[in-house]
């Protein structure tokens, strides 16, 4: 349950400007484009953990009735990243470590198996489309367009999902990396970046020489960064951590 003060903040911040964006798109169910706005809003920590989750402003925010609104927050509840109270409310959900550490596990184990496979099938045309993917990162930084910058590392994990065969696959590792997401967008720094563009530079180089091994063992090492940021986590952020 949330504390007093928690919900005392999350009162203050409702009253500001809500950070959720949407297109409406007639042809898509409203439910799922109100999940995807919402889920994109706090993955990208634009809603802040212990944010309240008021059905009336999000009914007011994008002009649509309360049914596609409680799908969509039920949908988030069951993904834990919404905890919903009775007579209380709804809250973005603190990062569980608990979570994190099974999102990890399930992200380290697919994704190392999802790029030995891609390791059998590599050539020098996915070589070159995984180079390109961190040349737009590097432009991204440039830019200092950290949306497109997370965007483009998305694609870069997916595109070993594809060079692999195992498409179907994505969408289990990808509802991991959206909840390892928001530990990054939360306590990452910006002076990061350009490490995480050399790890990505590591993986193929091992690809490009042949050794899966090698690939792997940067994949995992890159992967086990996330933990590193909690374990030197500013005492400020506490607040949004929980066991």
């Amino acid at each position: 349950m949330p504390s007093a003060a928690t919900m005392i903040r999350s009162a203050e911040r409702e009253e500001a400007p809500f950070p959720v964006a949407m297109q409406l798109d007639r042809k898509r169910p409203m439910s799922e484009q109100v999940y995807d706005a919402l889920k994109q809003a706090i993955v990208a920590v634009r809603l802040l953990p212990g944010t309240s989750i008021s059905e009336n402003r999000i009914c007011r925010h994008f002009g649509v009735s309360r049914t596609p609104v409680r799908t969509a927050i039920t949908r988030l509840s069951e993904e834990g990243l919404i905890d919903v109270y009775p007579q209380q409310g709804s809250f973005v959900a603190p990062i569980r470590l608990t979570g994190i550490a099974a999102s990890r596990f399930v992200r380290r184990v697919l994704e190392v198996a999802v790029l030995r496979e891609a390791a059998a099938r590599w050539t020098e045309a996915m070589s070159r489309e995984a180079r390109s993917i961190i040349a737009c990162q590097a432009s991204a930084i440039t830019a200092g367009d950290i949306e497109r910058f997370h965007h483009e590392d998305e694609r870069f994990h997916q595109t070993f999902a594809v060079f692999a065969g195992q498409e179907p696959v994505w969408g289990t590792i990808l509802a991991a990396k959206d909840r390892l997401g928001r530990v990054v967008r939360l306590f990452g720094e910006p002076g990061r970046l350009p490490d995480v563009l050399a790890e990505h530079g590591a993986i193929i180089d091992a690809l490009d020489a042949g050794d899966a091994d090698e690939a792997a063992r940067r994949l995992e090492y890159h992967l086990d960064r996330i933990f590193q940021l909690i374990e030197q986590l500013p005492q400020r952020y506490r607040a949004y951590i929980t066991d």
